[in-house]
């Protein structure tokens, strides 16, 4: 592993190209508790080509008010972290310019068993897109664009 993962990555809000998938994987490994980890699971949101009403699009411009973001994050983190059996959490939201195909947001789980691990991944994913203060522009290929929250 070289220096640059061996860092501790907090959870929140960071510029597009900032943190790649292996640095939060390798953060996650450097967990003090890392023994009692029998699974790392992920998940890692993508920029598709349509919208939710089928626009065809050609990216999105994601923007966040970032203190708040982290913060609500933070609170997710926490509490998913008192379920029986995780022992890690990472949540990372990337803001930018995405073209598609390009991924978005990272939300990774160390867990004793696999079981509860799944359960955690899916509670942050539904929790982090209802809660966190995150927009979207999309850009549809016929030039025109939308913010959405």
């Amino acid at each position: 592993m070289n220096k640059k993962s061996e860092k501790n990555i907090d959870s929140g809000i960071y510029p597009k190209e900032k943190i790649t998938f292996m640095d939060i994987i390798n953060s996650i490994k450097i967990n003090p508790k890392i023994d009692e980890v029998g699974s790392i699971l992920a998940f890692t949101g993508l920029v598709r080509k349509s919208s939710e009403d089928n626009k065809p699009v050609k990216g999105l411009i994601i923007d966040a008010y970032k203190e708040l973001a982290d913060k609500n994050i933070k609170k997710i983190c926490e509490d998913i972290l008192k379920e029986e059996g995780i022992i890690d959490i990472k949540i990372i939201h990337l803001i930018g310019e995405f073209s598609i195909s390009e991924e978005l947001v990272y939300v990774i789980i160390a867990s004793a068993h696999r079981k509860e691990g799944f359960k955690g991944l899916q509670t942050a994913i539904e929790r982090y897109k209802k809660e966190l203060s995150i927009w979207k522009k999309e850009l549809y290929l016929d030039r025109e664009s939308k913010w959405i929250h």
